[in-house]
């Protein structure tokens, strides 16, 4: 197969446009040093020649059947695999990433197209309820029809940690499109040919598959001021964001500025706590500190659902485990961070952590330089609740291969859970013998987070029907909607009510005789609907 071009332009409907001045460079996260090759600045023009033909789009895709956009998905999923190669080749040389951990993410990435080609094929996404007229009731009920309709063109902000499954044909833009949504995708700088690559399979796809042009839209960019344009452009009706509790507070700011506000699916920022009860430490001490040491360097701690913070009791048995933490994270190589940004960051809030009254300083990685490179060794700080709950500095997220270790007494768990802020998840390390006395423990904790994890950790995300990548602010900006996950692309539609019209005036799926056998309820009655 010929390797996919990387041209540097953006991909609007079926043009490559912009001029390559000015221009940015990948960035070699080992060495710091430039990657060949020069991508263009999105601009104003470029930025709304996209989003009017994702909105032509949009509009096409509506009148698509279920059996059409499965098709797609999955041609999206037989396209990025076909070119495996090249793309992990690519996101290795962008991100560091490492290509056996990247061959992972990209199965990942697929697995995500072809879990919403089912759904969508199943038809169960529309949420069909059909209420027939009943003139004896009281009062009189009319004929009701309900069903979830595409909101319209979604801009999706690629994620700088996940090249492929958080970023252009990540699971914002499988389940926009899974909703019958048009996509323009605002790729992340710090992998730009990774997204050029992706996009073109994306688009290739589309193409195949007759789709309209501007199904798939990239827009190429390192300044805020294209993803300023892209928000704030009126023909765009939601945007997903992977990033940072600052990045994602200003577009959840921006787009409620507009005179048409709209949703920002936005997953920021978590601790994701780690909790071992004296009855954990007794009977696994040395597996938990394995797994928790695994848990938090993997990916160089560049995981939305790495365990930054271990709460865990005083005693000799915890000083046991914290020991056998600390040896093991002393033994880990210096890990590559995914960009310049991320890596000075770290060394901020590690400055301020550190330097905390009362903190303990276990492992300091900010030695862990590299000569150019963005690296990093591990890091763990220990504290005693007190100290924990009046240092602010100790409460934030350090993005990287660092976590806090809070030591408490008897009676100060419960105020460390209800000090904190929302998480997108939160683990419980504990015996059967003490289910008891945690029952209050899982309520406080289901009320802060959106995963409850027993005796796990919380990397590696299940793509799955059930799963829930989501939590209370800060950890995402809607605690009821999920970026991973079988529901996830509910969050780019929207509920119609069709009240006493003509049967063909109805939308087929919520026609009478039901031509196209969708799973719906009618009269409180479910109906699975026909076989796909």
């Amino acid at each position: 197969m010929d390797p996919l071009p990387i041209t540097g332009k953006h991909l609007i409907g079926d043009v490559e446009q912009g001029e390559i001045d000015p221009t940015f460079q990948g960035v070699d996260p080992r060495t710091g040093a430039p990657l060949p090759g020069a991508f263009a600045e999105a601009t104003a023009r470029d930025v709304e020649e996209a989003t009017l033909i994702a909105s032509q789009a949009s509009h096409l895709l509506r009148g698509w059947s279920t059996a059409r956009i499965a098709a797609l998905l999955e041609a999206m999923a037989l396209e990025l695999e076909a070119n495996r190669a090249q793309i992990v080749a690519l996101a290795d040389s962008e991100t560091g990433l490492g290509t056996v951990r990247l061959e992972g993410e990209l199965g990942r990435t697929v697995g995500q197209f072809r879990l919403f080609a089912d759904i969508v094929a199943s038809g169960e996404h529309l949420g069909i309820i059909i209420d027939h007229a009943d003139a004896s009731s009281v009062p009189p009920r009319p004929d009701l029809r309900r069903m979830l309709i595409p909101l319209g063109p979604v801009a999706v902000f690629g994620a700088s940690n996940f090249p492929l499954a958080f970023s252009v044909p990540g699971g914002d833009t499988a389940s926009a499109l899974a909703a019958g949504c048009a996509v323009v995708i605002k790729a992340h700088p710090s992998h730009p040919a990774t997204s050029e690559a992706t996009a073109r399979c994306l688009i290739g796809a589309a193409a195949a598959q007759g789709a309209p042009l501007g199904t798939v839209n990239l827009l190429q960019g390192r300044t805020h001021e294209v993803g300023r344009r892209l928000v704030l452009d009126p023909r765009i009706t939601a945007v997903a964001f992977t990033g940072s509790r600052t990045g994602g507070r200003a577009i959840m700011d921006l787009a409620a500025t507009r005179e048409t506000p709209i949703p920002v699916h936005a997953e920021m920022s978590s601790l994701n706590p780690v909790i071992v009860t004296a009855g954990a430490l007794a009977a696994r001490a040395e597996a938990i500190a394995t797994g928790f040491v695994a848990s938090l360097t993997l990916g160089a701690g560049q995981f939305c659902t790495k365990p930054g913070l271990l709460l865990l009791p005083h005693g000799e048995a915890g000083d046991d485990l914290l020991s056998d933490i600390a040896t093991q994270l002393g033994a880990v190589a210096p890990a590559v961070l995914l960009n310049r940004g991320i890596h000075d960051l770290l060394i901020d809030r590690l400055q301020a952590s550190t330097s905390v009254g009362g903190a303990q300083v276990l492992l300091d990685g900010r030695d862990g330089d590299a000569d150019g490179g963005f690296t990093c060794r591990p890091s763990l700080i220990t504290v005693d609740a007190q100290t924990y709950l009046a240092s602010p500095e100790l409460r934030e997220e350090h993005f990287g291969p660092v976590s806090v270790v809070v030591r408490h007494s008897p009676g100060e768990l419960l105020h460390l859970i209800a000090a904190l802020e929302g998480q997108l998840t939160a683990t419980l390390h504990a015996e059967v013998e003490e289910l008891d006395e945690l029952e209050p423990l899982r309520d406080m904790l289901s009320a802060k987070v959106g995963r409850v994890l027993w005796n796990g950790f919380p990397t590696g995300v299940s793509v799955t029907r059930s799963q829930h990548h989501g939590g209370p602010y800060p950890a995402t900006s809607d605690s009821r909607t999920t970026s991973v996950g079988g529901t996830a692309l509910e969050r780019f539609l929207r509920p119609v009510v069709y009240q006493d019209l003509p049967d063909a005036l109805l939308p087929p799926a919520l026609r009478e005789h039901d031509p196209l056998g969708l799973p719906r309820i009618v009269d409180g009655v479910r109906q699975l609907g026909r076989p796909a």
